[in-house]
């Protein structure tokens, strides 16, 4: 029973047992036990506790700790870490004894005064230069447990770390501060011994009076702080942690960026001063205040006039150079530019005074100008190039003056480029005189003087030469020249040619023609030659001023007749092939050449054809066909022939026609509704491809055919739509696309019927009521009645 109860609980019964295990119990709680022994009487009285017994495990020391272990010696000291035992002993673990034991020596002593409480403990007061040994207890409310594993030796010595330096996260890749901002530089440090620390910037010892006291380094082990305040541009850089102790050194390094306007730009200088315009142009500020320059603003201010203030040219320029203009022509002017990033504009640079004129002068006046190749309405005027006075000169300006005019009208509406000009458009018979100006970019220069005076009027002079005769022609007594006129008439019309011969062997000139019986054109026949003598011939051009200069002269020229092989030329629309519709007329035109004069004959498939009709002359041959139809189709020749040899051409004549009757019209499969026909292609097509065929009906009493199918693409076709009984005529055509032809007819009359043949034997044959002398047939008619009804049937 429990102690706070008075009913007892039956735990066992009938067991001939002198012990027994309680289960179930309640931890912690008190309980009391009764016992009593039973035979076949009863039972006897019950034995039972004085005291309570409270339900709870046995304590007992705990296991040892485990997994002892050393960290971080010195010459002073060293921590220990373990973990706890694997069995408390019942009771919870108190704390720990940690002990350690001296190389040399047998006796093991205590390290702290009070249980330790954690997992780990830093021993302390170690004699540099020894080695330890150290252990671990753990004790309950039982007692203390057995000690742990014991370490290897330990030698109480400083550890050998070379210095380690890293700053902080954020500082990675770089630090940007605003002027004005406060810059924090964070390193963490180790080493051991603990290294001495050095902070530079830009390779240069980092000293607080360096920067005006600015800079603060706060000093705590395990890492360093450099601090500025209030920071500047000029602070920005890089900035280096230095650690350095008897093992080594390490570095660790951040780029500064302190953000800050721009500084001015430099160097500001003019390009191509002009009246109204100038190029400003100025190189990049030395410091761009740790930001892109997005853009500079530049100004211009009215030098002559105190109060005028600054006006913006303009302020999103992205180059260093620009283009100002709408300049007033002698005021003086100052310039000035920013510079500008995202944090703003800078301190300006501002120019020197600056003129607005041009650097050079208008040219010199060009020389007295001449005039030359005067006709009656255009003079040919030149002059030397001026003195252009700094600037190259663009153009020259021409004016032109009547003689007893005051008025200079000027010639060219356009700068003229070259040195001289044609001036054309003058009128006949007036004097006149010219006058040049030259021109440049401070524009237009003085004149010069003007030129001699010229009448309008065309010079005479002798023609200039014809080009060297050639022989167009020549018989045993003649030849036929010609040439081309001279590239200059002198100024005078050509009254025409004088032609002048020299003899084979000869040095003397003749004129075939006389000055009062001058060649009119440009050819000419001389007779009266002698047959197989050498001959050389030339020209002159005769004008008002006389005569020309002759003409080259030709090689020597042998008078014989010219033979020449004959030539056929046909039309263009006859060569190789000619096709035509029929009844129209055929045309052959052939042109001859050769000489002598061929003598020319048509052949038309190698016969002459009677039918045709030729028409010739000594250049020309024509064959004509009226009318011509499908037998005029073949091969048509022309043969020229002369002493020189013969030439013989062809053409092929195709007469297109509409084709002719289809062939072999045959009908067969007919039934009461239709009929099959069939046929063979015509034996002529009309020369071009069939189309297709025209089918038609005709009953025997009708007058009139009927269509069947106007367009059948194939040689057959089943003619639908027949009316049994009714007896026809049928007829077919060829079409292409010229027409449809004649047609192929049925001679014989078919009648829409279907044929007659035998039927088929009756089926399903039974046999019936049977008799002593009878029997009774049944059966069903035939699948197929021959195309007529069965009359009868034949019983065996």
């Amino acid at each position: 029973r429990e102690a706070g109860r008075r009913t007892y609980i039956p735990v066992m019964s009938g067991e001939n047992k002198l012990s027994w295990q309680v289960k179930d119990l309640i931890p912690n709680c008190e309980y009391y036990f009764r016992v009593k022994a039973v035979n076949k009487i009863g039972g006897g009285d019950y034995l039972e506790l004085r005291n309570p017994i409270i339900a709870e495990d046995p304590k007992q020391p705990p296991d040892p700790p485990v997994d002892l272990e050393v960290h971080n010696p010195t010459s002073k000291s060293v921590t220990l870490t373990w973990k706890p035992p694997l069995f408390d002993g019942g009771s919870k673990i108190m704390g720990y004894i940690i002990e350690k034991l001296a190389k040399g020596k047998e006796r093991w002593e205590r390290c702290n005064d009070y249980l330790v409480p954690l997992l780990t403990y830093p021993v302390k007061g170690l004699e540099e230069g020894k080695e330890y040994q150290f252990r671990v207890r753990a004790e309950n409310a039982a007692g203390i447990s057995e000690p742990s594993r014991i370490t290897p030796f330990v030698k109480a010595v400083d550890p050998i770390d070379a210095p380690k330096v890293f700053l902080a996260a954020n500082l990675q890749s770089g630090l940007e501060v605003k002027r004005g901002d406060e810059i924090i530089l964070e390193a963490h440090i180790s080493g051991s011994p603990y290294p001495s620390i050095t902070w530079l910037r830009n390779d240069e010892v980092v000293r607080p009076e360096d920067i005006k006291k600015r800079v603060t380094l706060p000093k705590k082990k395990g890492e360093s702080v450099l601090s500025i305040r209030d920071s500047i541009r000029a602070d920005h850089g890089t900035f280096t942690i230095k650690v350095e102790n008897d093992h080594g050194v390490a570095k660790a390094s951040c780029e500064v960026n302190v953000l800050d306007t721009p500084g001015p730009p430099v160097n500001f200088v003019f390009e191509d001063i002009r009246k109204n315009s100038v190029i400003c142009k100025w190189e990049p500020p030395l410091d761009d205040g740790g930001s892109e320059i997005l853009n500079y603003v530049l100004e211009k201010k009215d030098n002559t006039k105190a109060e005028m203030g600054w006006v913006t040219v303009s302020s999103t320029l992205r180059h260093c150079k620009f283009h100002v203009t709408k300049l007033i022509e002698g005021k003086e002017y100052l310039f000035r530019v920013f510079a500008e990033n995202r944090v703003g504009a800078g301190p300006p640079c501002v120019s020197k005074p600056m003129t607005a004129k041009d650097p050079f002068s208008p040219p010199d006046p060009p020389n007295k100008p001449d005039v030359e190749d005067v006709t009656s309405n255009s003079m040919l005027v030149k002059w030397n190039e001026p003195k252009d006075n700094g600037s190259p000169i663009i153009g020259y300006w021409i004016e032109k003056r009547e003689i007893n005019s005051t008025h200079w009208a000027r010639v060219n509406r356009n700068l003229v480029n070259a040195l001289e000009v044609k001036v054309e458009g003058l009128l006949e018979g007036l004097t006149y005189i010219f006058r040049v100006c030259a021109e440049n970019a401070a524009g237009p220069g003085k004149f010069s003087p003007p030129s001699d005076p010229k009448t309008a009027q065309d010079p005479i002079i002798v023609p200039g030469p014809p080009s060297c005769p050639e022989v167009k022609d020549k018989t045993k007594s003649s030849v036929a020249l010609a040439w081309k006129p001279p590239q200059k008439d002198g100024g005078s019309p050509i009254k025409g040619y004088i032609v002048e011969m020299q003899d084979e062997g000869s040095t003397d000139w003749k004129k075939v023609n006389e000055g009062d019986k001058l060649f009119p054109t440009c050819e000419c026949v001389i007779p009266n030659l002698k047959e197989l003598r050498k001959y050389r011939f030339r020209v002159k051009a005769v004008n008002a001023a006389g005569e020309s200069e002759p003409s080259p002269a030709t090689s020597e020229i042998p008078i014989q007749d010219i033979l020449e092989e004959p030539e056929i030329f046909l039309d263009l629309g006859a060569q190789d092939l000619l096709s035509c519709r029929a009844g129209t007329t055929i045309k052959i035109p052939a042109v001859i050449k050769g000489r002598p004069v061929p003598k020319t004959f048509w052949e038309y498939e190698g016969k002459a054809k009677t039918t045709s009709k030729v028409e010739a002359t000594d250049a020309r041959s024509e064959i004509i066909i009226p009318e011509c139809n499908r037998s005029h189709s073949g091969r048509y020749s022309i043969t020229a022939k002369n002493k020189a040899g013969q030439k013989t051409v062809h053409v092929r004549v195709n007469v297109l026609d509409v084709p002719g009757p289809p062939k072999d019209l045959k009908v067969s499969d007919i039934t009461r509704g239709s009929c099959k026909l069939s046929w063979k292609m015509p034996d002529d097509d009309g020369g071009d491809r069939i189309r297709g065929y025209v089918i038609e009906k005709r009953t025997i009493d009708g007058k009139a055919w009927t269509k069947v199918n106007a367009n059948c693409g194939s040689t057959s076709f089943v003619v639908p739509d027949l009316v049994s009984g009714q007896e026809y005529f049928f007829r077919v055509r060829a079409e292409n696309r010229f027409g449809v032809g004649p047609p192929a007819e049925t001679i014989q009359r078919t009648t829409a019927r279907d044929p007659i043949h035998p039927p088929d034997p009756p089926i399903k044959l039974r046999i019936g009521l049977v008799t002593k002398n009878t029997v009774s047939l049944t059966w069903k008619p035939p699948k197929n009645d021959g195309g007529a009804p069965v009359t009868h049937y034949n019983v065996e």
